[in-house]
Order: structure tokens, then sequence, then C-alpha cells
């Protein structure tokens, strides 16, 4: 690309050369052979002709001039370019021919230690586990795991329940300390739980007792019911005053 651009600018300039030579060259007579008639010539016109063209010369010889130089700093200038370019190039190339030596030598190296790793003597792991040698005996473990966590849960069941009686006990204890010795609850409860037993008294007893801790859950539960119910009401009402107050700044 850049020689056919030098040969275009040198084909220019040649043609520029010959059109300031057939500029400057002097005029031709027409026909051969005719004498031209006497005519009066004005010198004045002449000279002035003269002296354009000859201006005219100046000038393209000028322009020519420093095309030339432009053509030279353009020519300089690519030659340099090219210059660099292959000075890059050659840094590139060996840069690229350094990095390869550096990258054999560095596979070498790793493959020179897979080598002596994959020569040196490995040790030998000797790892030990239980394999059961029968069905019965891994049954026979599951059995006895089972049988203890069944015997963890049904001691921690039987404790649970003897607290629960000792603290019955006390509770009873303390009413008697703190109740006359011959209050009638006292003495009716001892008649027929240790002096005599009755069981129907004792059934009767449970009974009641049992109806009565039900009524107390139920009291409980329906305390908290109220209070919940108390609680939505009154948030039902606050926002039924939010709402009325609202309506009433739109009025």
């Amino acid at each position: 690309m850049k020689e056919e651009l030098l040969e275009a600018i040198y084909g220019t300039v040649e043609r520029l050369e010959q059109k300031v030579d057939e500029l400057s060259a002097p005029p031709k007579n027409a026909e051969i052979g005719r004498t031209p008639a006497p005519t009066s010539v004005d010198t004045g016109k002449l000279e002035e002709s003269i002296l354009s063209v000859s201006a005219k010369e100046e000038e393209t010889i000028e322009k020519l001039t420093r095309l030339r130089d432009a053509i030279c700093v353009y020519i300089e200038l690519t030659k340099k370019e090219t210059i660099k370019n292959e000075q890059r190039s050659k840094l590139l190339s060996d840069a690229v021919k350094q990095l390869k030596q550096e990258q054999g030598a560095a596979s070498k190296d790793l493959q020179e230690r897979f080598d002596t790793i994959s020569n040196t003597p490995q040790k030998k792991v000797i790892t030990y586990r239980f394999e059961p040698t029968s069905k019965y005996v891994l049954l026979f473990i599951v059995g006895l795991v089972l049988s203890l966590v069944l015997s963890i849960w049904g001691n921690l069941t039987q404790w649970q329940a003897h607290k629960n009686w000792e603290e019955a006990d006390l509770k009873y204890r303390a009413l008697r300390m703190v109740l006359p010795s011959d209050d009638p609850n006292i003495r009716y409860i001892e008649k027929n739980f240790s002096v005599k037993r009755d069981e129907d008294v004792i059934t009767n007893v449970r009974n009641r007792v049992a109806a009565y801790e039900d009524s107390i859950r139920r009291h409980h539960e329906m305390v908290e019911m109220a209070a919940y119910k108390d609680s939505v009401a009154t948030k039902l009402l606050e926002e039924s005053k939010d709402i009325k107050r609202i309506l009433e700044n739109r009025n």
C-alpha cells in the first residue's frame, strides 16, 4: 500500500514538471512554411504575460520543492516506523523463545519430580474395621442397643413418677402440719386410707380430686381466653375510634 502511494506521488510530480516545461517553452507557428505577417506587438502586455508565467513557474517550482521535502520526510518516517516494527517483532520473537525455553525447563523439572515420586516406595496404610461375620451378630447388637435405650427411658419415667409421689406426700404432710390434729378432713383421710382402708372411699376421693383439678384447668383456660378476647376487643375499639376520627376529618 505504501509503495503504491509513493508511485502515485512520483507520477504526479513528473506530470507537474512536464507541465512547467511546456509553459516555459517558446510558442511555435501552427502551419509550417507560412511567413508570419509583421504585426505590431504590445511589449507591455507581453512583459506582463511573461512575468505572470514566470511567477506561476516559480510558485509551481516552490510547491514541487515542498512536495519533495514532504515526500522525503514521509519516506524517512516510513523507514523509521519499519525499523521500529522490525525491532518490536524481533523483541517479541525473542520473548516467545525465552518463554518457550522456560516452559520447557519447568516441564522437564516437573517430569523429573513425577518420576522421582513414582520411583520412591510408598508406605502401606493398614486400616482395621469391624465387619460382622453374620447377620445374627448384627441383630444381636441392634437388639442390645434398643434394650439399653428402652431401659434408660423407663428408668427416667419411673424416677419422674417417684419424684411426683414424693412431692405429693410432702404436700400432704405440710397440710397435716399446718391444720389442727382434730380436723375432720384429716381424720377422714387417715381413717379411710390408713386405719381402715376403704377402696370405695379412695375411688370417690380420687374422682373428686380429678374433677377439682379439671375445673381448675378449665378456669385457667377460660381466664386466658377472656384476656385474649379482651385484648382483641380493645384493639377493635381503638381501630373503630381511628376510623371515626378519619371520617370526621374528611367531613
